[in-house]
């Protein structure tokens, strides 16, 4: 009698010592098979690790100018800075009559990787509007941006693909 009491106290022990171990581990991983990435869930907060999938070329830091010529006697325009590398996108503008920073995700469908708004981390928060914030386009080593954001009205005309943006490696 005395031995299957020990035996039933024991079984609710390693029970529920079992879950606390279960419910106590601070992250778990959950791959996302739509789009192979790893999302990491913590108590507090959701990462979306979001570059394993796309290849090394797109790694570095674009930037462009776009130019609206003078107004009020100035040069007007606006900077655009996208960095990329294995650990976030960040799409930045700044300038006349805009200034933004966001966090986006990437798929890459060809010569193409499209940037979608993940959350805004300054400025404002129009990207969360637009399907998608910006398309890259790579052509025999030149590559090209497409974007809601670049107006009809600045001097610099798209080509084919889009504006041309120069990359720097990383």
């Amino acid at each position: 009698m005395k031995s299957s009491l020990n035996l039933i106290v024991l079984f609710f022990f390693i029970i529920f010592s079992c879950k606390d171990i279960k419910t106590s581990t601070p992250n778990e991983l959950i791959k996302n098979s739509s789009h192979n990435d790893t999302t990491i869930i913590n108590k507090s907060k959701t990462t979306i690790l979001h570059n394993n999938t796309i290849d090394k070329k797109w790694y570095g830091a674009y930037n462009t100018r776009f130019d609206y010529g003078k107004i009020g006697g100035m040069n007007a325009g606006w900077d655009l800075e996208i960095i990329i590398n294995s650990e976030q996108i960040i799409v930045s503008g700044s300038g006349y009559q805009i200034g933004f920073k966001d966090e986006v995700t990437a798929i890459q469908e060809g010569n193409k990787l499209i940037l979608k708004y993940k959350k805004n981390l300054d400025g404002y928060t129009l990207g969360e509007s637009m399907n998608q914030e910006f398309i890259l386009t790579e052509d025999n080593g030149s590559f090209y941006v497409q974007s809601e954001w670049i107006d009809s009205d600045i001097i610099t005309k798209p080509k084919a693909k889009g504006f041309k943006i120069s990359k720097e490696k990383q």
